[in-house]
């Protein structure tokens, strides 16, 4: 809302970068604003990435780069760097996940509207919302099974891409693999996604 309002004012939003060094000198606000922009691109790859809790894959994230900011000297783009971070955080949540017994309260069940098994618990009572429309949840449902087919390092890139908006170089950077690498990964998840996807196309 922000951004939008500012081009309509005619001015640029301010970098990432620039927004950080603000406050490693001591703006809190530009933390604020920082958190408000990546917040809830970082929390969709966290989802796609199988984060069982994805908020807390994003909090964390934040928590470590306002830890480790005086590391950051600016060599790679402040994007690149906190998708880094949750990467490697969605990695070490998958590890500690396999040592479960039962299944968190806080995962997606799966089902159509997507509750989690403590709202499905909690709120078996409630209905779903008579609003949603039928074709938008078969779609997600689909595209959700078409994702979950997909292998993880095709997966995380479309979900950097499309979910998170970053640029090929920033994938290749934040995965530490080779940019030609991450475009063949997209092609190939692009071609099973749309075969997958064929009835809605």
């Amino acid at each position: 809302m922000l951004s939008w309002l500012l081009m309509v004012l005619g001015e640029e939003p301010v970098s990432d970068e620039t927004l950080f060094a603000r406050y490693q000198n001591g703006d809190a606000r530009a933390m604020t604003t920082l958190y408000d922009r990546h917040a809830r691109p970082l929390r969709a790859f966290a989802q796609q990435r199988g984060a069982a809790r994805p908020d807390d894959i994003v909090q964390d994230a934040f928590l470590r780069v306002v830890r480790n900011g005086a590391s950051f000297q600016g060599q790679a783009k402040f994007r690149t760097w906190l998708y880094t971070i949750a990467r490697n955080l969605c990695v070490d949540a998958s590890r500690r996940d396999r040592f479960r017994s039962g299944p968190s309260l806080d995962a997606p069940t799966g089902s159509e509207d997507n509750r989690t098994l403590g709202d499905r618990i909690a709120n078996d009572s409630i209905g779903t919302d008579a609003s949603r429309n039928l074709a938008d949840r078969q779609f997600q449902t689909a595209f959700d099974a078409a994702m979950a087919q997909l292998p993880d390092e095709q997966r995380e890139v479309f979900a950097l891409r499309e979910l998170s908006g970053l640029s090929f170089a920033e994938i290749a950077e934040a995965t530490a693999s080779n940019e030609n690498t991450v475009k063949s990964r997209m092609r190939y998840a692009l071609k099973q996604l749309r075969e997958a996807l064929s009835d809605f196309l």
